[in-house]
């Protein structure tokens, strides 16, 4: 579902701490919603299973001014989230709260081209209180193969178009993760463009001319000049007396 549709103007962001958008379940997250100015009039709501444009309340967080805490996630939490005025609304965060035991840590708002990236892989058993990415993880992209990497973790040194996708990852032993979409924004750098000479103009182009034939001119006339004089020292030559 687009949520943005019905309103005129996208002039906030909406960020998540920890900044991710894939939990564990009984982890929490806080929402908080960036807006130029003042935050009067603006609400952060979500839709999910549970309920279609639900506004941060006691039955699923605490609303706090620009923020919204949840505490102790569960599956049902799993949905989009953004925060929106009466004719303004924000960028939608998708959110999975999963049931298994591995999920993929990512960036939740769009990174961009030449940033760098971590990707994690992460681990814990439904009893433990934290998570572990202490072992070689298997990554996909948009379901290819990518590589399995040790500890847990898959770092893109300089992101690109081509970076943007669904990505999951996949322990040894205990399953994969649900996927994720890494959104890559900004264009490729590209080579600047070879100059190329500028055109001559005309009364260039005509000095240009008349500068090569007075040049030719004068190399035939000192050409000519030379084989003459050649020709008048060999004939005074051949006339010339022996003398003994």
């Amino acid at each position: 579902m687009e949520i943005t549709s019905a309103y005129l103007v996208m002039s906030a962001v909406l960020t998540i701490r920890p900044d991710r958008t894939q939990f564990f379940r009984y982890e929490a997250f806080t929402l908080s919603c960036a807006v130029p100015g003042h935050f009067t009039g603006w609400r952060v709501k979500r839709n999910t299973s549970t309920g279609s444009f639900v506004p941060c309340q006691n039955n699923w967080g605490r609303p706090n001014g620009s923020l919204c805490m949840n505490r102790k996630v569960f599956s049902s939490d799993s949905g989009q989230y953004w925060c929106e005025s009466e004719r303004e609304c924000s960028n939608v965060l998708n959110i999975t709260v999963d049931t298994g035991v591995v999920i993929l840590e990512s960036p939740a708002l769009s990174v961009t081209v030449g940033d760098k990236v971590i990707l994690r892989c992460s681990y814990r058993e439904i009893w433990a209180q934290s998570s572990s990415s202490d072992f070689n993880a298997t990554f996909y992209q948009n379901g290819t193969f990518i590589g399995t990497l040790p500890q847990g973790q898959m770092i893109i040194e300089k992101v690109s178009k081509s970076s943007e996708g669904f990505y999951k990852c996949q322990h040894p032993t205990k399953g994969e993760s649900p996927q994720s979409w890494l959104s890559v924004k900004g264009d490729e750098a590209k080579a600047p463009p070879v100059p190329t000479p500028p055109l001559m103009s005309l009364p260039s182009l005509v000095c240009t001319i008349l500068l090569f034939i007075l040049y030719t001119g004068i190399l035939m006339l000192c050409v000519h000049t030379y084989r003459k004089w050649a020709r008048a020292r060999a004939d005074a030559k051949r006339t010339a007396p022996d003398h003994l």
